[in-house]
């Protein structure tokens, strides 16, 4: 249990921050939005569920660092988050990683940023750093325990926020242009890394353990390899998705299944072909993201069925 004297602070923070957000509106249609999470977590706050407080004011406070990316009030918003993650705590990591999550995942839309035209080697850059990032974070959620491996992800996240932001700021800058060098061609600045970012969170939020390695092979290694297979060797383009190739939706599925096999065993053939079905489809919100949603789902119901892995 929280003491009740942090929950205040945090109470009072995540209100303020809300206040904040209602003044800045940019449609109208969120006021109905933030107005209803205000309402919330008064309930939740004057219920004594201080749980359910706590949960929504950190998913206030991390919707506000989404929000205003590219401000000098986005550094106060982080302080706000590193000091929520130290209260929260005794919650557990994976809760402070929730409210992370959803957090990011409720601010998703509100980012602002520029469209750019990408030279041809962002590819294998991009790729090749999240390669080295997958295989980081499956070591350390394989070799560290669950709390100090939920403590590295939550710092990767801000850290990245952190520097994401800084870029924002100073377009013509060595970060700016650092962060353009990986990036596809046509998208938002730091678009993918953030949705890696909230598919990783979401993963860490729901699920502990082996299933935890299984997911991010699928989203930082095997995404990566079948893109690199895919502009590298010219193979039959999918019939319901020309954007995909045949070569690139097999090197996915093998990836995830020889990695996953030695996690779950023969469930990797479930998750194998669950998640390069998923990840061909012609519609995303974004696919490491639908992926992650897809494969936490299949866990959970077989965990409710008897069947899974610690």
């Amino acid at each position: 249990m929280i003491n009740l004297a942090y929950l205040y602070f945090l109470y009072g923070a995540a209100t303020l921050i809300l206040a904040y957000r209602l003044i800045k509106l940019k449609k109208p249609s969120d006021l109905f939005s933030y107005s209803a999470i205000l309402v919330i977590s008064i309930a939740a706050f004057y219920l004594e569920h201080a749980d359910i407080a706590v949960l929504i004011s950190g998913v206030i406070i991390f919707n506000a660092i989404i929000a205003s990316y590219g401000k000098k009030i986005c550094y106060f918003f982080v302080l706000l988050g590193i000091i929520y993650a130290a209260v929260s705590y005794t919650a557990g990591p994976q809760f402070v990683l929730q409210s992370l999550f959803l957090g990011m995942l409720s601010g998703s839309n509100l980012i602002q940023g520029e469209r750019h035209r990408a030279r041809q080697n962002n590819e294998l850059r991009r790729n090749s750093v999240q390669i080295v990032a997958g295989i980081f974070l499956i070591l350390v959620f394989y070799f560290a325990s669950s709390n100090i491996a939920d403590a590295i992800l939550f710092w990767f996240v801000i850290f990245g926020s952190l520097f994401g932001n800084y870029a924002l700021m100073n377009k013509t800058g060595k970060a700016s242009k650092l962060i353009h060098s990986f990036e596809r061609s046509e998208v938002m600045l730091g678009s993918g890394a953030r949705w890696l970012a909230i598919g990783s969170l979401a993963t860490a939020s729901f699920l502990t353990g082996n299933p935890v390695l299984v997911v991010f092979s699928a989203i930082f290694l095997a995404d990566s390899f079948s893109t690199l297979f895919g502009i590298s060797f010219k193979t039959p383009k999918l019939p319901y998705n020309h954007k995909k190739s045949l070569g690139g939706t097999t090197v996915y599925f093998l990836t995830v299944l020889v990695i996953s096999y030695f996690f779950i065993g023969p469930l990797a053939l479930l998750f194998a072909a669950a998640s390069s079905l998923f990840e061909s489809q012609p519609y995303h919100i974004d696919d490491n993201f639908d992926v992650a949603v897809v494969m936490i789902a299949i866990f959970i119901i077989l965990f409710m069925l008897g069947i899974g892995h610690a």
